[in-house]
Formats: structure tokens, sequence, C-alpha cells
């Protein structure tokens, strides 16, 4: 019922591991795909003319979403459980 104190650090750390590894993986993961994206663009015979702006946006909407999902994922860690209503004076 009591746990000792290096029990409670054991588990932090496993806790703590666990989500670096998930946002690693998950970051591996958007870079992968805007890689593919990228090299989707390059291949491709319509976008000749404005291939810069198309890698412009494909790395903005990369970063974007890679950006939404970890801030995400973050507040999944550590939730408001309750929040404190301010007082009115």
């Amino acid at each position: 019922f009591f746990h000792r104190a290096e029990d409670r650090k054991t588990q932090a750390k496993a806790s703590f591991d666990a989500s670096m590894n998930t946002i690693v993986f998950g970051s591996a993961t958007f870079a992968g795909a805007g890689a593919v994206a990228l090299l989707g663009s390059c291949f491709s015979k319509t976008l000749s003319k404005d291939r810069g702006l198309t890698n412009l946006l494909i790395i903005t909407a990369t970063v974007c979403c890679w950006l939404m999902w970890l801030i995400t994922y973050m507040m999944q860690l550590h939730p408001l459980v309750k929040p404190i209503p301010m007082k009115e004076e």
C-alpha cells in the first residue's frame, strides 16, 4: 500500500521514457511524411514553375501539423483536472 521513494522515482522515469519514445516516434513520423511529400513534389512535372512555393507550403504544413500534434500530446500528459475559478472582487 505504501510505496518507497525509489519505486516512485523508477515509475516516474519509466513514464518519462515512454513519453519521450512516443514524442520521438511521432516526430520521426511527421518528418518522414514531410520528406515523402517533398520528394513527391520534386518528381511532379506539373509543379515545375512554382516548385519553391510548393516546397515552402509543404514544409510549413508539415511543421504546423507536427506542432499541433505535439501540443495536444503534451497537454494530455499533464491535464488540468480541476480548474480553480477566479474570485471576482
